[in-house]
């Protein structure tokens, strides 16, 4: 995905700003954040989740002297990309709204599933990196091809965990796919991207926790209706908010994660659900 290769590249170029006019560290550090802030906002067209997710994950705190430049920086980024990119959301869906308000029961589920998922994504995660770190008595060009034959083998019988998968966040957010096929690619991709990270390839946890949340919601959303005694809303938006409740677990960052699922899909009316979940 293009989600940690943005925060590197534009966490760089901030510190090397900061180095070049000789900042003090709480300065340079400032510098970080404000570059991981325009990266994230500019590819994602997200302004606020990009100065957030820069507070919250990169400078761990909201403080005024901080925050400031974050948002100028997230900002500027965002208006320039728009201006090249255009002014759209990343992902395309229907309008969906909270039907009942029974529905938060649902919802609340969802969050502690997806609790449980993001903790054996990052526990089977860390088994990969270790089982290949014993392998070390192997060469070292072994290793990734070990990892992609195992990706490949899987990728076989369920092609949709290849890449960053936004084809098949899309149908869950549609609702356009079976609840066997989701939990099939929720178990799967979990299993590529440790192989993959673990193998030494390069990647991260976002793109692969959006794929696993939507996936997720979606199966949830579909078990609710066949299960729940009153009107649920359609399965993507539990996939909508599958989405966010994964990446708040994943990253710790549920502030972030709410806002940054609001402005990739813009769409307000299941915010407070995406609340009680992240």
């Amino acid at each position: 995905g293009r989600e940690g290769p943005i925060v590197q590249i534009g966490s760089s170029m901030g510190s090397t700003f900061g180095q070049l006019l000789s900042l003090s560290t709480p300065r340079l550090r400032i510098c970080v954040g404000c570059g991981a802030a325009a990266g994230v906002a500019a590819t994602f067209n997200a302004p606020i989740a990009g100065a957030f997710f820069a507070a919250e994950v990169i400078l761990g705190g909201f403080s005024a002297a901080a925050f400031g430049p974050v948002v100028i920086s997230s900002v500027s980024a965002t208006v320039i990309s728009r201006s090249i990119l255009g002014d759209i959301p990343a992902f395309e869906i229907p309008s969906y709204a909270i039907v009942s308000p029974a529905e938060m029961i649902p919802y609340t589920v969802l969050g502690l599933l997806a609790a449980v998922a993001a903790v054996t994504f990052v526990k089977v995660l860390h088994a990969s990196e270790e089982a290949f770190e014993r392998l070390k008595v192997l060469p070292d060009f072994l290793q990734p091809v070990i990892g992609g034959l195992g990706v490949g083998a899987i990728a076989l019988g369920f092609p949709q965990i290849m890449g960053t998968g936004y084809d098949t966040i899309e149908g869950a957010l549609r609702a356009e796919l079976g609840l066997g096929v989701l939990l099939a690619v929720l178990g799967t991709k979990l299993l590529a991207t440790s192989l993959t990270l673990g193998s030494g390839g390069s990647g991260g946890v976002f793109a692969p926790s959006l794929f696993m949340g939507a996936s997720l919601g979606g199966a949830v959303g579909m078990l609710a209706d066949k299960t729940m005694p009153f009107e649920v809303a359609s399965p993507g938006a539990y996939a909508v908010v599958g989405m966010g409740a994964v990446v708040a677990a994943t990253t710790h960052a549920p502030i972030t994660a709410i806002l940054i699922i609001f402005e990739l899909t813009g769409d307000y009316r299941v915010i407070t659900a995406l609340m009680v979940s992240c």
